[in-house]
């Protein structure tokens, strides 16, 4: 005879705890003489395995993207893979294959306080990109001391792995401390100190955001700085909505570059805003700067949506730059087309064609195709 409901229940209950506790060849005998005693049925059993199995499941797929964790939030220990192609239409350029990127990030927490990254790059030369520690006192106040990224640009400070496109805009390079910024390619990275914070909460999300910053100017991964100025950084960020950011960033500071270098005015301002609703997600960067007595400036836009969700991903971008406000005939136009495709939340397939138009007489025929497989852990 079957037991009373709430008596079943209580057994139930007491199942489920054991088969968390137990190995699993444990908890399927334990289900099969509950059975045979007629106190659950087989359709319950059977149940309570499939439950069993899908916790299991999740756990390991947790584990597997997210890294290795030792201790009680001690220590993280998660990295990045990126290898591309790119194909060449300019004569003379060779097509290659490429290790973009391979770094291994380490972070953790020291209590609920503290925290602290470092961050390392191993293609090519070995790099320190971020080594630092911040200090919490409220979600109002942080501060943040060492090596990590300038707070000036919304693409600068996105993950190279959660870029849409595999490159950035031509603007971002050369103006937020990367690739043909007159300081070289620093990876968006300085060396300094930093105040944040997020206040005025409605809801579920912050209002506003605010970052202040005070760098040295000469980049990351250096011993000393170059120069007795010390470069000032500001942002703030407007959240009119949930997931939309409106941002205004500026950056007063000094370079040492040239030939012989010296130092040079190096200022920037821009402003920027994303937006994700949906599969679709929406963002756009303006950025002006000042470089001894040269002007630039540049913009782009871009739209990036999941025709299957988290599948399938198609984007499009317009990106212009004149590196020089003065000449009327150096201005670069990029169209970007690309396609994402995720085989799962840590492996990326991307393919982008670049179709370049610069200002000039005579167009170069210098298309670019580049495709590139993201794996991260």
């Amino acid at each position: 005879m079957k037991l009373p409901y709430v008596i079943r229940t209580v057994l139930l209950l007491s199942i489920l705890f054991t088969a968390i506790t137990l190995k699993a060849q444990q908890n399927d005998d334990l289900l099969n003489v509950l059975i045979k005693k007629n106190i659950i049925t087989q359709q319950e059993a059977d149940s309570l395995r499939a439950d069993q199995a899908l916790k299991e499941q999740l756990k390991k797929d947790k584990q597997n993207q997210h890294g290795i964790t030792i201790g009680s939030r001690a220590l993280q220990i998660s990295g990045l893979i990126q290898t591309e192609y790119q194909g060449f239409q300019q004569t003379g350029v060779n097509n290659a294959f490429s290790l973009h990127r391979a770094r291994l990030d380490v972070k953790g927490d020291i209590d609920d306080n503290w925290n602290y990254e470092v961050y390392t790059e191993f293609a090519g030369t070995t790099k320190l990109l971020d080594a630092y520690t911040t200090y919490k006192i409220a979600d109002y106040l942080k501060f943040t001391a060492g090596q990590f990224k300038v707070p000036f640009s919304i693409e600068s400070l996105i993950s190279d792995s959660q870029l849409e496109f595999i490159d950035r805009s031509q603007v971002d390079n050369a103006l937020a401390g990367r690739q043909t910024d007159v300081i070289g390619n620093q990876q968006g990275r300085d060396l300094g100190i930093q105040v944040n914070g997020s206040f005025a909460k409605v809801d579920d999300h912050y209002l506003f955001d605010y970052t202040l910053g005070v760098f040295n100017g000469a980049g990351f991964d250096v011993t000393t700085d170059n120069n007795s100025h010390k470069d000032i950084v500001g942002r703030f960020t407007v959240h009119p909505v949930k997931n939309l950011s409106v941002s205004a960033n500026f950056y007063d500071g000094q370079g040492n570059y040239g030939t012989p270098a010296k130092n040079y005015l190096r200022n920037r301002g821009g402003f920027d805003a994303r937006y994700v609703i949906g599969g679709l997600s929406l963002q756009a960067e303006y950025d002006k700067g000042t470089d001894g007595i040269i002007k630039r400036d540049g913009w782009y836009g871009q739209a990036a949506y999941f025709v299957i969700p988290k599948k399938l991903q198609l984007a499009a971008k317009y990106d212009t730059y004149d590196p020089n406000k003065v000449i009327k005939t150096d201005r670069t136009q990029i169209y970007t087309g690309g396609i994402n495709y995720f085989f799962n939340s840590w492996a990326k397939f991307t393919v982008d064609y670049l179709d370049r138009h610069e200002e000039t007489a005579t167009q170069i025929k210098n298309n670019i195709l580049e495709a590139q497989l993201q794996l991260t852990f």
